[in-house]
């Protein structure tokens, strides 16, 4: 049990619920579309566009989740060395 714990945690079952309603959502939308870029004109299936989407979204989610989490561990290794310097500085008056 514990182990099922450890792989059923809240945030992957809210994942795979999010998939299952972008994946009927998109076979519910099988019908071309014309998609217009700049220059181009491509008809593709809309079902094809929404995973396109939903995948480019998740990537750029991680992404900027990602330098989040740099930013984060920057600035506790920023305190941390300002908390050690003056640590030193105390123990030296003594």
């Amino acid at each position: 049990m514990d182990k099922f714990k450890k792989v059923v945690t809240p945030k992957r079952v809210l994942a795979l619920i999010i998939l299952v309603l972008v994946l009927v959502f998109g076979f519910q939308n099988l019908n071309p579309v014309e998609l217009t870029l700049i220059f181009f004109s491509v008809k593709v299936p809309l079902l094809v566009l929404i995973l396109v989407l939903y995948v480019l979204g998740i990537i750029s989610g991680w992404v900027y989740k990602k330098n989040d989490i740099k930013k984060i561990v920057s600035d506790v290794q920023k305190e941390t060395k300002a908390e050690l310097a003056d640590l030193k500085k105390q123990v030296k008056s003594e």
